[in-house]
C-alpha cells in the first residue's frame, strides 16, 4: 500500500510537472519567439533560393521578377529573378507568400520604422541563358 501512494505521488508530482511546463511554453519570452521568426524567415528564404535555382533561360520571355519580404512603409525588402522555364511557379509563389507574410508580421512585432523609401522595381533580362536583375530606369 506505501509502494502504490509513492507510485500516485509520483505520477501527481509528474503530471504537475508537466503542465507547468506546457504553461511555461506558452509564457515564453518574445524574444525566443522573434528569435524562431527568423530562423523561419531564414528558412523559408534559402527554400526560395533553391526553388528559383538557376533561373536558366532561352530568352526573356522565360524570365519574372517578384518581391520579397516587406518594408516599414510598404513594398518589397528586395527583388530576385527567377525562370518560368525550369522551375515550378507555383511552388515559387507559396513560398514567397509564406515568407512575405512573416516578414510583415516580424516587422509589426518589433514595431520597426524606416525611412518610408520604396524600392523601385527592377528590370530583369535573361543574360547568357540566365534571368537577371537589371537595375531600374530612372
Amino acid at each position: 500500500m506505501y509502494t502504490d501512494r509513492m507510485q500516485m505521488r509520483g505520477l501527481a508530482v509528474a503530471v504537475v510537472l508537466a503542465g507547468v511546463g506546457a504553461l511555461c511554453g506558452l509564457c515564453a519570452p518574445a524574444t525566443v519567439a522573434a528569435q524562431s521568426d527568423a530562423e523561419d524567415a531564414l528558412r523559408l528564404r534559402n527554400e526560395i533560393t533553391t526553388a528559383i535555382g538557376e533561373a536558366r533561360c532561352r530568352n526573356l520571355v522565360n524570365c519574372r521578377i517578384v518581391g520579397l519580404g516587406a518594408r516599414p512603409c510598404g513594398g518589397p525588402e528586395e527583388y530576385v529573378a527567377y525562370s518560368i522555364w525550369d522551375t515550378d511557379r507555383q511552388h515559387i509563389a507559396n513560398l514567397v507568400f509564406e515568407y512575405n507574410l512573416l516578414r510583415e508580421d516580424m516587422m509589426f512585432d518589433s514595431d520597426a520604422v524606416g525611412t518610408c523609401e520604396q524600392l523601385q522595381e527592377p528590370g530583369i533580362d535573361c543574360i547568357h541563358d540566365r534571368c537577371v536583375i537589371v537595375p531600374a530606369a530612372n
